[in-house]
């Protein structure tokens, strides 16, 4: 186990967080809450809701969460609590992502969703000092098409904060070239990109995303270290993947944390940063996962810090707001 000194350090030390969803970040007993509120089923409860062992039953979970938002009051409380839970972690930044469709087949007014989150925000960020990047991931079952309909939403609401357009969900059937065009023209209107890709399929989904998307920041992205060029290819690049071990081993993306390839990432040049994704589903949280790189993978102080300043250069934050932010990590120590 960590060190109590370890564990003191690293909840101090300054942080960023990149690959959190807000849908997958609702507190157990809010989450239990909003069920009752808005009539949405827990058979057995959040333990039941967050008990399965592969990537369908975590996409299942996730969509309940997500069902149980469906207020402008919802979405205020969730925002908030999350971002209030980020910040006792010493987390500055965050990108937080929104799963649009999940909301747009119930036909919710986003400008409501997005005013919510938003004064959500601004509350934290009176009480906490905390900033926060928003980021509409659509989900790839959902369709091309569809995806065009969320990007519309984040152009209309970016005054609220969007930042950024990704692709999450289903994986295996959905390739990344089949969203070259949603890509194109998200870039064209300025908003940044990233994409899930590695994360269940292999090197293949990275070099599309890649190649097709023009992404520089992969969700993810852990089954490159099965292609010795593309490893290669990510440090030589300064292509960013975002690491999340806890999520990877509970839907089944690696079979267990011995098999995890982080390490070997790491110390291959590829820059990583390190994420909890759905904290709440997971059952973990940033901090967490820092010691879980000290404890099961040798991580010493100088690496937790590095991986913590690949999270400032990683994010979509102005240039001269990532050189500010550097400048305070590095005086931690």
């Amino acid at each position: 186990m960590p060190t109590p000194e370890l564990v003191a350090w690293v909840q101090r030390m300054p942080k960023v967080e990149l690959h959190v969803h807000l849908e997958g970040s609702i507190r157990p007993q809010t989450l239990v809450e909003l069920a009752a509120l808005n009539h949405v089923d827990l058979p057995g409860g959040v333990a039941a809701a967050y008990d399965f062992s592969d990537f369908q039953g975590f996409l299942d979970a996730y969509m309940r969460c997500a069902a149980c938002l469906c207020t402008h009051e919802d979405f205020e409380r969730v925002t908030y609590e999350f971002l209030c839970d980020e910040a006792a972690q010493g987390i500055r930044y965050c990108e937080v992502f929104l799963s649009p469709m999940q909301h747009l087949r119930r036909d919710f007014d986003f400008d409501c969703i997005m005013h919510a989150i938003r004064e959500g925000y601004e509350q934290a960020q009176r009480e906490w000092d905390i900033r926060m990047g928003v980021l509409f991931d659509h989900g790839r079952q959902f369709g091309v098409e569809a995806g065009f309909r969320v990007l519309d939403r984040a152009l209309a609401t970016r005054h609220y904060g969007v930042i950024g357009l990704g692709i999450g969900g289903d994986e295996v059937h959905f390739p990344p070239e089949l969203f070259t065009e949603l890509f194109a023209q998200a870039h064209e209107a300025g908003l940044h990109l990233t994409a899930h890709a590695g994360e269940v399929r292999g090197p293949e989904s990275i070099w599309g995303a890649i190649r097709s998307l023009n992404v520089r920041r992969i969700g993810h992205g852990i089954h490159a270290i099965e292609d010795p060029q593309l490893v290669e290819y990510l440090r030589r690049e300064g292509i960013f993947l975002d690491i999340c071990p806890t999520s990877n081993v509970r839907t089944g993306a690696v079979a267990s944390l011995e098999e995890h390839p982080v390490r070997r990432l790491f110390d291959a040049g590829v820059p990583i940063t390190l994420s909890s994704d759905d904290p709440a589903v997971f059952q973990t949280n940033l901090v967490q996962e820092y010691l879980l790189l000290a404890e099961r993978f040798g991580f010493v102080r100088e690496e937790l810090l590095q991986v913590s300043l690949n999270g400032v250069r990683a994010s979509f934050l102005p240039r001269e707001e990532k050189v500010a932010l550097e400048a305070e990590f590095r005086l931690y120590s």
